[in-house]
């Protein structure tokens, strides 16, 4: 699906339309959308004026010419016969949402920004959808939402461009869980239109056993065999087999998995770790959860007739690389 585009648009400069589009970001991602934000309607950007690098790049042929820095990038590209918001349309297919700040001529709807200070009557250009304003006293035929009130703006937005992907989402916390159908039903979600790329996913978990128990799988005494060894090995076939145990996973192609085993004495324990890559258009966090489970099962299983009384715990998601919700690292948050 293409995203949707809406702009913010206003009689003229200073009506805080950038001020507005700041605080409205953090609520729609609240609501589990993806959103670009862009400036609209410039003739040119200072970055690419004439002589700068990203210029230069363009004028020898680069389709996307731009910069990156260890945490963010800025790309800079055209495509012949499309004006810049439709060439970066093509390009942002994984997101939901461009909002575009400026450009009251387009063919997108619009949402006007009034302010009492500047213009008393909105202008009201074609295809405007709603009125953002600090007037009270605004009799229109489209809702007037106040400007102080950015949840208000973002429940709009949903209603009007989300309802069947949004309305029977069902969240937690503010977080959106996409595993269900208009009907509220259980559903594996579509991802036939996300792009292919790289992606990566290390889970840990640990099991806890009597110092003696430690000691014999370490030593490789353990009547059934080499523990690690065997739990190495589940811990690969659980991932490959993800998709058959949990109901909503997709069926994947992986390309690489990593299991390692860290033996703590002083806390009696194993520590389990599973990394899982692919390249392709869903994540890998529940394969490399899964093999981190089996393995410290078959641990378990390889103990038990001399350990009852091992623990499995703590099993989670360290970090996750990829994709659209890009990179999550437990240490950083």
């Amino acid at each position: 699906m293409p995203p949707v585009i809406i702009n913010l648009v206003a009689a003229q400069s200073e009506t805080g339309k950038t001020t507005i589009l700041e605080n409205l970001l953090p609520e729609l991602k609240r609501r589990g959308l993806s959103v670009a934000a862009l400036k609209g309607h410039l003739h040119h950007y200072d970055l690419d004026l004439p002589g700068k690098d990203s210029w230069r790049f363009s004028r020898a042929g680069a389709d996307i010419s731009g910069m990156t820095t260890p945490e963010s990038f800025f790309l800079f590209g055209s495509r012949e016969g499309k004006s810049g918001n439709e060439a970066v349309t093509e390009f942002l297919t994984e997101i939901d949402l461009i909002i575009i700040e400026g450009n009251k001529q387009s063919s997108n709807p619009k949402i006007e920004v009034v302010r009492s200070e500047i213009n008393r009557q909105p202008l009201l250009p074609h295809k405007t959808i709603a009125v953002i304003s600090d007037l009270d006293d605004l009799n229109l035929d489209i809702p007037v939402i106040s400007i102080d009130d950015i949840k208000a703006l973002a429940d709009f937005i949903c209603d009007r461009f989300f309802p069947a992907e949004k309305s029977n989402i069902h969240t937690a916390g503010n977080k959106s869980l996409t595993h269900f159908d208009k009907s509220g039903r259980p559903r594996m979600v579509d991802v036939s239109e996300k792009e292919q790329t790289s992606r990566e996913a290390y889970a840990q978990g640990e099991i806890t056993m009597s110092p003696d128990t430690l000691s014999r799988v370490m030593a490789g005494r353990m009547a059934k065999g080499d523990v690690l060894s065997v739990a190495q090995v589940a811990a690969v076939m659980a991932v490959k087999e993800t998709g058959r145990l949990i109901p909503m996973a997709h069926p994947l192609s992986i390309s690489g998995v990593e299991v390692d085993f860290t033996p703590i004495e002083e806390e009696s324990k194993i520590e389990v770790g599973v990394r899982v890559r692919l390249t392709g258009q869903t994540g890998v966090e529940m394969e490399a959860l899964t093999g981190v489970s089996v393995a410290a099962l078959t641990i378990y299983d390889m103990c038990k007739a001399i350990d009852k009384n091992m623990v499995i715990q703590n099993i989670r998601l360290v970090e996750k690389k990829g994709g659209r919700s890009g990179h999550f690292s437990r240490e950083q948050n």
